[in-house]
């Protein structure tokens, strides 16, 4: 198998109505496998972000939207991620299902790895939700992903979630796999301390 010579993924804004449409339905159609495992992911708050004005960037394969995250920029962290200190950004992502292909389950988090480390970023917040039924069989394949998951916490409006995180670091391979446009996925800017 010889090196890839272009990008065959493409991390583009997700910004019409259409798209964000597709970003919905995608997230309404993972969570709908989970529960077929009996995991509880609910669709409508990621759905809701994703049809608001929020940021939301799309992973492409040859132009079918294959995977989305919407980037929670400018707004305070959790209080849970100020125990774990380092400069982060928080996203929340369209869920990988379990016993399905992961595979752009696997480039998002080398791609957010990859991406935050080059912009002075520690970490990748995400969270999920924590029935305690379920945790384990989603968390393997998270961990198996790349991210940690965190004791799980109560947030102001009564939810349990479990946070996770992600280990910012350089990862070449997602550059040459996926093509980003420089607009597809904006950051905090880092001082130096």
């Amino acid at each position: 198998m010889g090196a890839v010579d272009t990008p065959v993924y493409a991390m583009l804004p997700v910004r019409t109505g259409a798209a964000r449409a597709e970003a919905a339905a995608l997230a309404q159609e993972a969570t709908r496998r989970l529960a077929d495992q009996g995991i509880d992911h609910p669709a409508r708050p990621l759905v809701a972000l994703i049809q608001s004005q929020a940021i939301v960037t799309g992973l492409y394969d040859d132009e079918e939207l294959v995977g989305c995250l919407v980037v929670h920029v400018g707004e305070n962290l959790p209080h849970w991620s100020r125990a774990y200190p380092g400069p982060g950004v928080r996203v929340s992502l369209v869920p990988p299902v379990p016993g399905h292909d992961d595979q752009a389950a696997r480039l998002l988090a080398l791609w957010l790895a990859d991406h935050a480390a080059q912009h002075g970023l520690e970490w990748v917040w995400w969270e999920i939700p924590a029935a305690s039924q379920t945790r384990p069989t989603l968390l393997v394949l998270l961990r198996d992903l790349g991210w940690e998951d965190l004791p799980a916490v109560r947030r102001a409006d009564g939810e349990r979630v479990t946070p996770l995180r992600l280990r910012a670091e350089l990862r070449p391979a997602p550059t040459v796999a996926i093509s980003a446009s420089a607009d597809a996925f904006p950051l905090p800017t880092v001082r130096a301390r």
